[in-house]
């Protein structure tokens, strides 16, 4: 599966639910994940943690992402996740949120190696899809222990790992140190997946040929642009050539050249996160996205005011229309 060259959809909390991911993939992402899924509370029957779970139906090859720090609690949540049928189960060991970390989740676990190691042994053991890791460059630059991490996880029977370069301590400042992602690759024997400051393809195109590897993960530059995701997959098959000359590099969406056409994807968006989620829920969580999509356009100030401050379907879809209208008048 991370064998041949690809673009995935990184999993982001709040944002890697099912309607944005069937976006991502009609433009063209290879792979995908779902938001981090706490362990504890799939184990413990919560609907809501649950349903971070939902596949839909369209949807690519997507993977199911879990976080804890119990070995046991991990095994029973991969095997419960691996009833929904996803394409892998990937274990976050590199969130650097202070509520993740502080229960030893997330990049908490590269403070303790032998604890990671027994967690992924616990997970690969209970499940027989293909189990991925997210690890970053370490908890500190003092304490980088990323090779060491790869190598654990590879003799614990891990399909690939995703190195994000940076420490705990930068969450995402600074820049990605891809000098990392390349030493990691040409460490371990399984597929290292690329992922940091990939934001278009020439990023993309430097991360390849820095450091060699096939599956590149693209997280917050997706956030208002699924159909970026057109254009990375364009450059993988131009760097590529007749390796991904399989048919199915022809079938991603156009990419949309004008803020109209951007609008009607967005309207597309928020009918299905609707549908999805209640009207009521949808609209409120869609207030983070309003800015991404009509953000570097001149006079979208007040309608992105407004259209934070909309409770219903009806009165998005108004701002919307409005917004089409103004636009096209000029």
């Amino acid at each position: 599966m991370f064998d041949k060259p690809a673009v995935m959809l990184a999993p982001l909390a709040g944002y890697t639910d099912p309607p944005f991911r069937l976006l991502c993939f009609e433009f063209g992402a290879d792979l995908a994940e779902t938001e981090m899924i706490s362990s504890e509370g799939l184990i413990r029957g919560c609907e809501r943690t649950a349903a971070m779970m939902d596949i839909f139906e369209g949807e690519g090859r997507v993977g199911i992402q879990l976080f804890g720090s119990r070995p046991p609690s991990m095994a029973s949540a991969a095997e419960i996740a691996a009833k929904k049928r996803p394409a892998f189960i990937d274990i976050n060991f590199g969130c650097p949120v202070k509520k993740v970390v502080r229960k030893n989740g997330g990049a908490g676990l590269m403070r303790d190696l032998d604890l990671m190691g027994r967690i992924a042994r616990a997970v690969t053991s209970a499940v027989e899809l293909p189990v991925t890791a997210k690890i970053r460059s370490g908890w500190t630059r003092e304490s980088e222990n990323y090779i060491e991490a790869g190598r654990i996880l590879q003799d614990c029977g891990v399909s690939a790992v995703t190195l994000h370069p940076r420490y705990r301590s930068q969450f995402f400042r600074g820049e990605a140190n891809w000098n990392h992602i390349t030493s990691l690759n040409a460490e371990l024997e399984i597929p290292v997946i690329a992922n940091g400051d990939i934001a278009g393809p020439a990023e993309l195109r430097e991360i390849i040929n820095k450091t060699g590897c096939l599956t590149v993960m693209v997280g917050r530059a997706a956030i208002g642009r699924p159909w970026l995701f057109n254009k990375l997959r364009r450059e993988i098959r131009r760097i590529y050539g007749s390796i991904v000359e399989n048919g199915d590099y022809e079938k991603e969406a156009e990419y949309p050249d004008s803020l109209s056409d951007k609008l009607k994807i967005f309207e597309k968006f928020v009918r299905m996160e609707v549908d999805y989620k209640g009207e009521q829920r949808a609209i409120l969580e869609m207030r983070k996205h309003y800015r991404w999509y009509i953000r570097g356009y001149r006079g979208m100030k007040e309608y992105r005011a407004r259209l934070s401050r909309c409770e219903t379907l009806e009165e998005v879809l108004s701002i919307l229309s409005q917004v089409r209208e103004e636009i096209e008048g000029n």
